[in-house]
């Protein structure tokens, strides 16, 4: 079959591999329609250290090819034929505090597919049978592959110490792909989000107005703080999401936050942060780490798109097949949301 593989010189490329092994007990093979790339996996593409040679992609839909043999304490919902996306986790211990609470984020001996595990980004791929989720009827398989950053999403809003929804008021800073999706979710339970970008970011900006945020400025043409004020009666924002990386974006997230407000950081940053420690203490802020998502953030983030509540669609910029993987790369550095077709066969929904 083919794939997009990183060898272990650091070379990455398009290439034929064997195929894949049925499915093994408790595991299902996937017949992979999409396959969304991030900037991560971009990222091991350019070289990150300790990358050993394997399969990339980790943001995968697709249907169910063949179903291995039960396992105990392994479920397996679907069947031949379905259309499907999936977690991430391709091995989990199940025996630690983490796996038996069904925080498998956080499971120490997990692997994941396109980075220690096989990814995505190629024809097939085997996958633990509780590790997929029926899609709805409702959400075409070219969305599907976005389900895993909205899992992300859906996890840092929902699923940890904010109390997001109706009467938040939320900024989100970053308004790429997980900003984006980050700002959906916040706007589907009833919150009001700023979404805050940089002038650059114009068209970004226009998305995130157009699927539901209260406002979505440049911190360079616009006093971002005056507006929350002017929302809040001075009393400043509830939650910050930050989705875009940069260290000077979490600093001037504590400076938009009221007294007891939270900050999320929800992307990976390259350099160690740097704070006000007083701002934190004096105001009472808290600053959580928000990472990855958990089989119960897949499950709220189908019901939500299954009731209409989100839009996934505006947020794809590009459709690729294999055979362009270096132009989906290049298209990823400018900010687009590239989705790839493994399979090479038509989908269920118009391309954008």
């Amino acid at each position: 079959m083919r794939a997009i593989v990183k060898t272990g010189d650091g070379q990455v490329g398009l290439r034929e591999v064997a195929d894949l092994p049925g499915p093994g007990p408790g595991t299902i093979t996937v017949n992979v329609a999409a396959t969304g790339i991030c900037g991560t996996d971009r990222n091991e593409i350019r070289g990150t250290d300790g990358m050993i040679p394997r399969i990339l992609g980790h943001e995968v839909s697709g249907v169910v090819a063949a179903i291995g043999d039960p396992v105990p304490g392994v479920p397996i919902g679907v069947e031949v034929g379905d259309r499907v996306v999936m977690e991430t986790d391709a091995y989990l211990c199940r025996a630690c505090h983490w796996c038996r609470t069904e925080q498998f984020n956080r499971c120490p001996h997990r692997t994941g597919i396109g980075r220690t595990a096989e990814g995505g980004l190629a024809e097939k791929i085997n996958i633990r049978a509780d590790a997929v989720h029926r899609l709805p009827d409702s959400v075409p398989l070219l969305e599907g592959a976005l389900l895993e950053p909205l899992a992300v999403a859906v996890h840092s809003v929902l699923e940890g110490p904010f109390r997001v929804g109706p009467g938040s008021t939320v900024v989100v800073t970053g308004p790429g792909t997980m900003g984006q999706l980050t700002a959906q979710v916040c706007t589907a339970v009833g919150a009001r989000v700023i979404m805050v970008g940089l002038d650059r970011h114009e068209a970004r900006l226009r998305t995130a107005k157009d699927n539901g945020a209260y406002a979505a400025v440049s911190s360079e043409s616009t006093d971002v703080r005056a507006l929350i004020d002017s929302l809040t009666d001075g009393m400043g924002a509830d939650h910050v999401f930050e989705c875009s990386g940069s260290v000077a974006q979490v600093n001037s997230g504590l400076s938009y936050l009221g007294k007891g407000g939270k900050l999320g950081l929800v992307a990976f940053y390259k350099e160690p942060l740097t704070i006000d420690a007083m701002q934190v203490v004096h105001n009472e802020l808290e600053i959580v780490g928000c990472r990855g998502k958990r089989a119960s953030s897949f499950r709220t983030a189908l019901a939500l798109l299954d009731e209409g509540r989100l839009s996934l669609s505006p947020l794809i910029g590009s459709v690729r097949s294999l055979d362009e993987w270096d132009e989906a790369i290049e298209e990823v550095g400018r900010g687009l949301k590239v989705i790839m077709l493994p399979g090479g066969a038509a989908l269920d929904s118009p391309l954008p």
